[in-house]
């Protein structure tokens, strides 16, 4: 009997990827879960990088419910309302109308970034820590070499999986998503996502759409 038990101890021991790639698995369901809640409201702090170099910075208000999201930087107005975007510079006389792709709305939306890990990626995950808190850090590795981002890193607050950092790779640049402050339950009407022409008398619409 000890025998055994120390024969299955080692066998364990030496097979840790089925587990690992399922705990990764779970983490990220569970922190995609957590992004879908209804009502969310986070404060952030996006950068781009190529290579170690600054390349800009912004920090914001993401309100986000499911799919639809408005945010909010010292620069830029943009809501989304599932379907079309509205995207207006601060203090511009026009707002650009479009249809953004996945890709493009994973810029503005950490649900649509995490969520992609669904097809098309594997996945490692490590423990670590970031600002105090104990955290789970999930790899994921696009399988397709053509992929719009080719690495991605979630860092999540290990227990709560609550987000604190996104960092996505795509043509030798990255963009990292320091998430700053993180609130649910919050009541956010579906006029929140959509431009508000009422309140921008005589603007300029610049429709993109195809």
């Amino acid at each position: 009997m000890k025998k055994f038990l120390l024969s299955a101890i080692i066998s364990a021991a030496l097979m840790p990827s089925a587990s690992w790639a399922q705990t990764a698995r779970e983490v990220l369901d569970a922190t995609a879960a957590r992004l879908s809640s209804p009502g969310i409201k986070a404060q952030f702090k996006a950068s781009q990088f190529e290579g170690s170099s600054l390349k800009g910075e912004a920090t914001g208000t993401l309100l986000l419910n499911g799919r639809s999201y408005y945010v909010k930087t010292d620069e830029m107005l943009t809501w989304y309302d599932g379907t079309t975007q509205w995207a207006m510079m601060q203090g511009s006389d026009e707002v650009n109308v479009s249809q953004p792709t996945e890709a493009e709305q994973a810029q503005m939306n950490p649900a649509t970034l995490i969520g992609i890990y669904k097809n098309g990626y594997k996945y490692e995950l490590k423990k670590s820590s970031l600002r105090g808190k104990r955290t789970f850090e999930v790899h994921l590795i696009a399988k397709n070499k053509k992929a719009h981002y080719s690495d991605i890193y979630v860092d999540v607050e290990q227990g709560t999986y609550t987000p604190l950092c996104f960092r996505a790779k795509h043509d030798g640049q990255w963009l990292r998503l320091s998430v700053r402050s993180f609130q649910t339950g919050l009541n956010l009407p579906s006029s929140t996502f959509t431009f508000p022409s009422k309140d921008y008398p005589g603007i300029e619409v610049v429709d993109l759409r195809n």
